[in-house]
């Protein structure tokens, strides 16, 4: 699956905020999803990196919707059920900042349609209002996209409209658009305007058509945004496999920083190693810093090399194994035997 890396930056650098500007830079190899997928998903969790995670994007920008997972506005409107409401209010919070006092007027009892035009109408143009088909009412926001969020914070009319005050189900994000692959490109970006430096991401192929998915890329962290700027990573990668072919997954891959730091930046490139297991296909990366001299090792094998990473920063993506990155000191000779490949095939 594709590789991580994360910037971010608060929305305010004044002051301390736990709302930050989240850009994901992800990597992808073609020959892992031409002729299969076609999109890119991402996700996100708030609370742990095993989860739970929720999607970030969609077929289509979508806005922040509560009850999150409605359907669209059904055409033509619905009137919903009646409900005694007239004097009741509803307090809606937009984007974490502005809040919005709806009370109901008019002649009890009002429908649920009713309401809903209420609310579309007093909220100024900043939140739509509809009954679904099976009569569930819906709030929204005129904004789409993760830059979007809202929230029910209060009011003695939330119950009888059947919204939720309580976590999490009081909140609601906006989506992306889902990352359409484009053949020949390696590198594609997603920003998530409402992140935080607590939150974990992860991403995986779709395919639009027969909505088939990929495994999921292993979750990344804010806290482990790089010190350089990402035009000076690269992202170096391993595919391991046992004798009988299958994929050699939870094997343990090492690569050692230099003992001699090497200035990037200004930054002094060191540390103690980079350990990963591979996952259950057998795939291992690493964030590399461009120039600098790494030594790779498989534990338990008595495979060791040295390289460096690549310069050229037209290269996204490379082999750790491979032919042309070993130093001079490299002991490792990579073997490619002459073997005839079957054609590839889509499905």
């Amino acid at each position: 699956m594709s590789s991580v890396v994360i910037r971010s930056r608060t929305l305010d650098e004044e002051v301390e905020a736990t709302t930050e500007i989240v850009q994901l830079q992800i990597f992808t190899k073609q020959e892992d999803w031409e002729g299969v997928f076609d999109q890119i998903e991402v996700w996100r969790s708030t609370t742990t990196s095993q989860g739970p995670f929720e999607e970030l994007t969609d077929e289509g920008w979508k806005p922040a919707r509560i009850p999150d997972n409605a359907p669209d506005a059904p055409t033509p409107t619905e009137d919903g059920r009646d409900v005694v409401i007239v004097g009741s209010a509803l307090q809606m919070r937009v984007d974490g900042t502005e809040d919005i006092l709806i009370v109901f007027t008019g002649t009890d009892p009002l429908n649920y349609g009713e309401c809903a035009t209420q609310v579309t109408d007093q909220s100024a143009g900043r939140l739509r209002s509809y009954v679904t088909s099976t009569g569930v009412f819906v709030v929204e926001t005129v904004k789409c996209g993760t830059g979007a969020v809202l929230e029910v914070i209060g009011g003695d009319a939330a119950p009888l409209l059947g919204l939720s005050t309580e976590s999490p189900d009081n909140v609601s994000t906006g989506r992306d658009s889902r990352i359409n692959l484009i053949r020949g490109t390696e590198e594609y970006f997603f920003t998530d305007l409402r992140g935080s430096k607590n939150y974990y991401y992860r991403t995986r192929f779709r395919n639009r058509n027969t909505l088939a998915v990929s495994e999921f890329s292993l979750p990344f962290d804010v806290r482990h945004a790089p010190g350089v700027s990402t035009e000076n990573l690269v992202c170096g990668y391993l595919d391991l496999v046992r004798g009988d072919g299958r994929p050699l997954g939870n094997q343990q891959v090492k690569v050692y920083n230099p003992l001699i730091g090497e200035l990037v930046e200004g930054k002094l490139v060191t540390g103690p190693q980079q350990t990963k297991l591979t996952d259950q296909n057998g795939h291992v990366e690493f964030n590399l810093v461009r120039g600098v001299r790494y030594t790779i090792a498989v534990t338990g094998t008595d495979l060791v090399r040295e390289i460096v990473a690549p310069t050229d920063t037209a290269v996204k993506l490379f082999p750790l194994l491979g032919e042309n990155i070993g130093t001079t000191d490299d002991v490792f000779k990579v073997q490619v035997p002459t073997i005839v490949y079957a054609e590839r095939r889509t499905l």
